[in-house]
């Protein structure tokens, strides 16, 4: 193994938790900065697909991950009518397939606490803002003026809102998804086995994900510039307004008294030409994030952090370590940012045209096996692209 290797990385969510523990137990010397003053996860809950599993299992934290998490057999789609457009079962692709619903804080503290059993120079309260290149490595600055390294490479993790991609002299094209959600986690066991989603063509959408312990995220589906006005016309009303599309998030509402308690969550899709240089690299949602309607996006970034350990362990340098990464994840997430930009508008758009077009097609695909296949593979986070099968992580 080349190195080792004095690394900085970015960004404390699970791509940068991730790359953290497993870069030093490589054996390089690792500095994780975090801006916020303590590493806590914030968020409600995610989608744990096959992907993140095998990740997860080859870490040796899946059990206990699991364990907190609540299995989902479906992903089950319905009209506010009652009818069915879509139930996506994940044994069908293969027995014992299946995803979990996980409340964020449980991923994170199962990775925070694998980092902690490594030697890691964690430096909370430092937000990152420029870089300085000499012939020693690449420096950091934060916004305290404090300097970090020089680093022989820098691993950027920090989200789809990082400021780094300019300040380090990347472009990304970034599109801000005019559709958002209002989240809540609350006690609620009424939903099972399944991630709902209710719908009414596609302007409005529920969903009901359960995380284990008792617990479920509830989202309701909404274009950003209506929440000044849902909020104005009171609790209340929003309250019936989602009853009205699920009974069953009658126990999360019942938890509600408050619009604080809602969460507004927006969403952008990035694309990055070039992610690295010959010392920096972005991953995760600072390099690829996208609209949520998959799933993968913590899928995404673990996979992200395992093959590039995997890459530097390979390569002589870590220019070519880069390179080779970026090789082997290209036709992956090109193939997952190209489907999930162009699934979204179905589902949360203001062209109603597209949402009788989804309603008219998407019950019919599953029809065909190859079809089917290739539905399951790709919700599963397991497609690896548009012209290849299965991806191993």
């Amino acid at each position: 193994m080349p190195g080792p290797y004095r690394i900085g990385i970015v960004g404390s969510g699970v791509a940068g938790a991730t790359s953290a523990y497993l870069l030093a137990r490589e054996g390089h010397r690792v500095t994780l900065l975090e801006r916020a003053g303590t590493l806590g996860p914030v968020g409600a809950g995610v989608l744990l697909q096959c992907s993140g599993q095998e990740v997860l299992r080859r870490l040796g934290i899946l059990d206990s991950v699991i364990a907190h998490a609540a299995r989902l057999d479906e992903l089950h789609a319905r009209h506010l009518s009652g009818s069915d457009l879509i139930r996506t079962r994940y044994g069908e692709l293969e027995p014992g397939c299946q995803a979990y619903g996980v409340h964020r804080g449980v991923l994170c503290n199962a990775l925070f606490s694998l980092v902690r059993t490594q030697t890691v120079d964690v430096c909370l309260k430092s937000e990152v803002i420029a870089r300085e290149d000499s012939p020693g490595g690449v420096s950091l600055t934060d916004q305290g003026g404090r300097r970090h390294g020089p680093f022989d490479l820098v691993v950027v993790a920090d989200g789809s809102r990082s400021q780094l991609r300019k300040a380090f002299g990347f472009r990304a094209s970034v599109h801000e998804y005019a559709h958002g959600t209002l989240w809540i986690t609350a006690p609620c066991v009424a939903v099972q086995r399944e991630l709902l989603q209710v719908v009414r063509g596609n302007a409005k959408m529920l969903g009901m994900l359960p995380l284990g312990d008792g617990l479920c995220s509830m989202y309701w589906g909404l274009p950003v510039v209506e929440f000044p006005r849902l909020k104005a016309q009171g609790l209340a009303s929003l309250k019936a307004e989602i009853l009205r599309f699920s009974p069953e998030a009658a126990g999360v509402l019942d938890f509600v008294c408050d619009f604080e308690q809602l969460l507004l969550t927006s969403y952008r899709h990035v694309s990055m030409r070039r992610r690295h240089d010959d010392r920096i690299i972005f991953i995760g949602d600072a390099a690829h994030a996208m609209s949520p309607h998959l799933g993968q996006g913590i899928n995404l970034a673990m996979v992200d952090a395992w093959r590039l350990a995997e890459s530097l362990r390979d390569a002589p340098t870590p220019l070519a370590a880069f390179r080779a990464f970026s090789r082997r994840q290209r036709e992956y997430l090109r193939y997952y940012a190209t489907v999930t930009y162009l699934l979204s508008p179905f589902f949360q758009s203001d062209w109603s045209i597209l949402g009788w077009g989804r309603d008219l097609a998407l019950p019919w695909l599953p029809v065909i096996p190859w079809v089917k296949r290739q539905m399951l593979l790709t919700v599963t986070g397991q497609k690896g692209g548009f012209f290849q099968g299965r991806m191993t992580v």
